[in-house]
């Protein structure tokens, strides 16, 4: 990426300090820093506003980064969509599992109105939860780690199109929050799908 050294460079031709940058541009002098070392990557509005500040164009700021984002867009969505892919198939086959057992092992338990199978369905169903959860979340990973959602930005503003929707704000601010209410309404989601389909089945016999 060559944006580090245009941050850089422009902030020293006008003989700026990264806080007095980061100052006029309303973000943290961590943050500046942060784009100054390639570790993170600004979004659009950062982008307008240091090439204001500048006094140059977001094509002199990004240059030929545009190419290398359009790049890493293209190789992380097929990434992405074969472990989404793979998510569902693990939810598939849990609800199978669960139908499946439910089916073939009807011993009595003490638990009201769940047979064996039915106890052995919802466990199936969790085991296979828990993988589809880690799939996603690695998927989440994935983006934070490649700026997918500030590159997917930044190359819609560059061709002239409409940014895609931030639907990823909370990640960016408060990505162990995030992680942690995804993995609890996951795991929420897949208890109530199995119970409720296994109370279903059980209607249905």
């Amino acid at each position: 990426m060559e944006l580090p050294e245009q941050l850089k460079a422009n902030r020293e031709r006008l003989g700026l300090s990264q806080e007095d940058v980061a100052h006029e541009i309303y973000v943290s002098r961590q943050t500046m820093s942060s784009w100054e070392n390639g570790k993170t990557y600004p979004d659009v509005q950062s982008l307008l506003l240091l090439s204001q500040l500048f006094s140059v164009s977001i094509d002199e700021l990004v240059k030929g980064d545009v190419i290398s984002m359009k790049n890493m867009i293209s190789k992380d969505a097929v990434t992405m969509e074969r472990m989404s892919i793979g998510s569902a198939a693990l939810i598939l086959m849990g609800v199978a599992c669960m139908v499946g057992l439910h089916a073939v092992w009807q011993d009595p338990t003490p638990v009201p109105y769940m047979t064996a199978g039915s106890l052995a369905g919802i466990a199936a169903m969790v085991v296979c939860w828990i993988p589809s959860l880690m799939l996603s979340s690695k998927i989440e990973r994935i983006k934070k780690s490649h700026n997918l959602v500030t590159y997917r930005e930044i190359s819609a503003f560059m061709d002239g199109e409409e940014a895609p929707e931030d639907s990823d704000a909370l990640s960016r601010r408060k990505p162990v929050l995030y992680s942690a209410v995804q993995i609890a309404c996951g795991a929420g989601a897949g208890l109530i799908v199995a119970f409720a389909l296994t109370l279903l089945v059980n209607a249905l016999r």
